[in-house]
């Protein structure tokens, strides 16, 4: 059974990632990822979804009776490496996540090995986060590996205007706004109701297989590119002049990290424009019926 919810989130009219100005700031602190059997990134796919794309039709989130919910934050991360929920023992036959090579050729063999155990498997770049409008989102995240049996199922977060370790504008800009995250893969490094939300540059957390993707230095560890401008631009600026100031820092690294590769960029980019560069923001989440452009790219 499930109960339906309509959310009124305006026109689905969200501009190119690419094309938003510096308008906004960020914090971060301690994303991850990593897993139970690997997960990762792929150099753009043919079929991937530019994070800009805009979806249109019903934006109404059908929550499940006797779902999941709870309170927690979003962090986030991109590893590289093979998700948890494509390996069969996982996700259970039939419901396994996609994989890539490393130039974007999904892999049929479940069996394929992980880039992050020398193996040539890893997570297909078309599963970068896909904008719907202004408020609402949808992305691909890590669980906790404790929890178990949930490759495939999503969760609405909305996010409530403030921080796990910091309430600044960045996260206050985010209040109302709701992303849509579909579980891929698990971390062994998540902790319950945290939700590791895949965004290229957003730090490899415990794993890394993106050594051989093209791309730039994609910052700290944990918090990626938006660590390092969070520490570039200091942290006494207030207001707008800090969404700014970071928005900025974070787009320039985003443009260069990325320079080769147009899909990862825009996935990066979901970070400094939807997200308003906020780090590790906090949310309340609910189960929800899975929306069909997420299952597209699952």
């Amino acid at each position: 059974m499930t109960i339906t919810l309509t959310i009124h989130v305006g026109a689905a009219s969200e501009k190119s990632s690419s094309s938003i100005q510096a308008v906004s700031s960020s914090s971060s602190v301690r994303s991850s990822s990593s897993i139970a059997r690997s997960s990762s990134s792929a150099r753009s796919s043919s079929s991937a979804k530019s994070s800009s794309s805009v979806i249109s039709g019903s934006t109404d989130l059908e929550y499940i009776s006797g779902g999941a919910s709870g309170s927690g934050f979003a962090s986030r991360y991109w590893d590289c490496c093979k998700p948890s929920c494509s390996w069969t023992e996982n996700a259970g036959a039939g419901n396994e996540a996609k994989m890539c090579s490393v130039n974007g050729s999904v892999i049929s063999d479940k069996n394929a090995k992980s880039v992050c155990q020398g193996g040539s498997a890893a997570t297909c770049t078309s599963q970068i986060p896909i904008i719907v409008n202004d408020n609402l989102a949808y992305a691909f995240a890590a669980v906790p590996a404790s929890n178990g049996g949930q490759c495939g199922h999503c969760y609405a977060l909305t996010f409530d205007g403030t921080g796990k370790h910091e309430n600044k504008a960045p996260q206050q800009g985010l209040k109302g706004k709701v992303l849509v995250v579909m579980a891929s893969n698990v971390g062994t490094d998540v902790a319950q109701g945290q939700f590791d939300v895949m965004i290229p540059g957003g730090g490899v957390g415990i794993y890394n297989g993106c050594a051989n993707m093209g791309w730039g230095d994609m910052g700290k560890q944990y918090g990626g590119l938006l660590s390092d401008c969070e520490d570039e631009v200091g942290y006494s600026k207030t207001g707008s002049a800090l969404t700014s100031a970071r928005k900025t820092c974070l787009t320039k690294k985003c443009n260069s990290v990325f320079a080769n590769d147009a899909v990862a960029k825009e996935g990066c980019l979901f970070l400094a424009t939807w997200m308003n560069a906020a780090g590790n923001p906090n949310h309340t989440y609910r189960e929800v019926k899975c929306p069909a452009a997420l299952k597209a790219q699952y």
